[in-house]
């Protein structure tokens, strides 16, 4: 296999909606029409101030492609294909003037056999890629099918629910609403030899794990071309792996195309998520020979893992709720991040992700969950992911909306979710695959009448039965929060999993702090961005002076700039928040102080809620909050803001986050109790003391000793009634930590805080 890059400069035609005007404009492959219209200064750039708005006008505009390319000659049984690995969304393919291919999902990678289509005399051929509008494709689709009182929006964007693009562009609580798309991935021409290995039908299964014998049984299965003109019986296939000093090799005779092999790997080294061990990983190589030639070398990486989810929900008494990973027999507790789209436009996705991604491991993080509304990451992310230890909790592309049911649309989803499970099944790090974002939930939301979540055939039957044919070693949730019917029949939202958002007040109310999530896979709360990064993308007279004036709406999801309009509300959760924690010793007059007393906000409340989760093990399992960075300038939920400035959470969730801490937990009622918890599979223990700050007394000190994945109580602190900075410090591998804890209840005083940070914010 040989892939010769049509990346690059193409052409790009259009009429323009407003001024009735022909253009052909140079375009970058990949990209986003967006981003060559700003460059050619056709539109502002939509990031800055209500420029998003403008791009409105131009969501029922077709575009096209067009470049040129000379076909590389081919050997004996050889096939050329046209490889889009990303169209975004709806696009008619043509050569030469015809059409080859109609293609409408932005989600999966088009492959289309020119073999034949160039045999005609040209030497030079021409290629086009027209985009269609995405809001006539989706109208046509509703007229065809109807709309059934089972869909629903969460949005006022119906056309969302019909149309296979990221969920998020059409508008989000996160990003804007701009529907331009464009070849957001690599296009290349692949030639395909008449003998070959097939990358997707590779399949390596950890069926079990003898931690005594330190081997694994494992299942590795094959998929080949055979050359139809030779003998098959004369191809043979070598399948070696190696991961320090643990080797293997195996050989098989073929007959046939496709095939398993099943055995013992001795001495196997065990893939850990970070904190539990080492993420070992095994190079692997695939040969496939003829009478004893290579003609084919396929190489990938594979981790030796079993992951199992423990989950267990129980309507008549909450406390046997369970939901909770197991690695390798260990169970996991675990702490990340919610992982959304990297960029609005997905324009400059390969160069954002290893940046974004040496965050999750900057702060301590051993989960990252892809949330979806967003697109399913390449292998690039998944690669970083299995080397950092990262279990992954994917998402399937569906989010807050119930989709159409019908035959066809289901066929499509179908054949999605195939292309995408064979494509990343082998990455160590992929944990768990979700069958959407928040669908169970709507039907509390809007309910069709009595009809349960479990009559959504598309995460009931069509994903559930696709991950169990093409990846059967790997759990499936059907919805996160997944929802049974008893519960729904019932009205209750005690599931074992839940996204914990209620009503965004004080981060300590009782919705928070007496919530029975077993496992909390969403949480968040606001902060501001930085003063430069919003001098960036806001007018010079909209920065300050007026709280959510219509730039500000915008860049907090309004769909319109509109106070009154959808999300036109949404920046006022920042300054209630601020109110709840400080009260009237911070206002929003001075834009450095509110800036602050937002982030310390938002800083304090994640610390509690990570706190609360990892204190409450082993009931508690797990916490994966919302979210590390945002995926366009904006007010959000995110620790880091577009432009990569850092919020002050960013660093207290670095110190509470890391795999053996200690913290001061409000789990139980009465005096505050100080924990210590090791999310580790080694013994622990050193030094620790709590400190007054203000005084610089020392409170209490000792020495912490916990057993592998232990917890243990080292002491108790009164209440206090006015403020209290304490300060806690410990020594874990040969180093100082620190973590802090306000003891008083709110609300505070700025100054104060201000001042005492000082000392234990450094």
């Amino acid at each position: 296999m040989h892939n010769i890059i049509l990346n690059g400069e193409w052409n790009l035609s259009f009429k323009n909606p407003i001024t009735g005007k022909q253009h052909k404009i140079d375009a970058t492959v990949p990209g986003n029409i967006a981003v060559d219209l700003v460059r050619e200064k056709i539109i502002p750039d939509p990031y800055i101030g209500m420029n998003s708005l403008v791009t409105y006008k131009w969501e029922r505009t077709d575009f096209t492609y067009s470049t040129s390319f000379i076909a590389p000659e081919l050997g004996k049984n050889e096939k050329l294909e046209l490889l889009f690995e990303g169209i975004d969304t709806v696009a008619t393919i043509k050569l030469d003037g015809k059409k080859i291919s109609f293609v409408e999902n932005m989600f999966i990678p088009h492959s289309i056999d020119i073999t034949d289509a160039i045999k005609n005399g040209r030497k030079t051929h021409e290629l086009s890629v027209e985009i269609h509008n995405i809001m006539d494709y989706s109208a046509a689709r509703v007229k065809k099918w109807g709309m059934s009182a089972f869909e629903f929006c969460h949005m006022p964007v119906y056309e969302v629910i019909y149309a296979r693009k990221a969920q998020h562009m059409f508008g989000w609580d996160i990003a804007p609403r701009i529907l331009f798309g464009g070849i957001w991935r690599q296009a290349s021409l692949r030639i395909r030899a008449a003998a070959e290995i097939i990358p997707e039908d590779f399949y390596f299964a950890v069926m079990d794990i003898n931690a005594e014998k330190k081997s694994a049984k494992v299942e590795i299965t094959w998929g080949l071309s055979l050359d139809p003109d030779t003998d098959w019986n004369d191809y043979s296939l070598i399948v070696k792996g190696a991961c320090k000093n643990s080797k293997f090799e195996r050989r098989a005779e073929l007959r046939f195309s496709h095939g398993k092999m099943c055995f013992d790997i001795e001495n196997a080294k065990l893939w850990w998520p970070a904190g539990y061990g080492d993420p070992d990983l095994y190079d692997i190589t695939l040969v496939l020979q003829h009478k004893g030639k290579n003609v084919d070398t396929y190489k990938t990486r594979v981790g030796i893992r079993i992951v199992k989810l423990d989950i267990n929900s129980d309507l008549k008494d909450v406390k046997n709720n369970r939901f909770a990973f197991y690695v390798n027999g260990v169970l996991i507790h675990v702490h990340g991040s919610n992982w959304v789209p990297v960029d609005a436009l997905h324009s400059c996705d390969e160069k954002r992700i290893p940046r974004i991604l040496e965050m999750w491991k900057e702060t301590n993080c051993n989960i990252i969950r892809v949330w979806g509304g967003g697109v399913y990451e390449d292998h690039s992310f998944f690669n970083i992911c299995d080397e950092y230890g990262l279990l992954v909790w994917q998402d399937f592309m569906f989010g807050c909306s119930r989709y159409p049911q019908n035959d066809e649309f289901l066929l499509q989803v179908k054949q999605e979710a195939e292309i995408i499970v064979r494509k990343l099944r082998n990455h160590a790090s992929l944990a768990l695959w979700a069958g959407d974002n928040e669908i169970d939930a709507t039907f509390d939301w809007n309910s069709p009448g009595t009809v349960p979540p479990s009559q959504n055939k598309i995460s009931r039957i069509v994903l559930k039965d696709v991950v169990g044919y093409h990846d059967p070693y790997r759990p499936y949730l059907p919805s996160s929060p997944f929802i049974p019917d008893d519960f729904f029949l019932a009205g209750s939202s005690a599931t074992p999993e839940q996204h914990l958002w209620g009503p965004r007040g004080y981060f300590k109310a009782d919705f928070y702090a007496k919530n029975t999530a077993k496992f909390a896979s969403e949480i968040g709360y606001h902060g501001m961005p930085a003063k430069k990064s919003m001098m960036k993308f806001l007018s010079k007279d909209k920065v300050w002076g007026s709280y959510n004036n219509d730039e500000w709406i915008v860049h907090a999801a309004g769909l319109t700039g509109e106070a009154d309009g959808p999300m036109g509300q949404r920046n006022y959760l920042m300054s209630n928040q601020v109110k709840h924690l400080f009260g009237t010793s911070v206002g929003i007059e001075n834009i450095d102080d509110f800036i602050l007393a937002s982030q310390i906000t938002q800083a304090e409340a994640k610390k509690y809620f990570v706190e609360m989760f990892r204190a409450g093990k082993p009931d508690r399992t797990g916490i994966i909050w919302w979210n590390m960075i945002d995926c366009w300038p904006q007010f959000s939920d995110a620790i880091v803001d577009y432009y990569y400035e850092k919020k002050l959470a960013y660093s207290y969730l670095s110190r509470v986050q890391i795999p053996c801490a200690l913290m001061v937990s409000e789990e139980r009622s009465g005096e505050l109790e100080i924990v210590a918890v090791n999310d580790t599979l080694k013994k622990e223990q050193g030094i620790w003391s709590l400190m007054d700050v203000s005084s610089s007394n020392i409170i209490s000190k000792g020495n912490y000793m916990m057993e592998p994945n232990g917890k243990e109580i080292l002491g108790k602190v009164p209440k206090s009634k006015s403020m209290q900075f304490l300060l806690l410090k410990w020594k874990y591998k040969g180093l100082n930590r620190y973590n802090h804890y306000i003891n008083g209840e709110a609300p505070w005083d700025f100054k104060a805080y201000r001042q005492a940070m000082g000392k234990f914010g450094k």
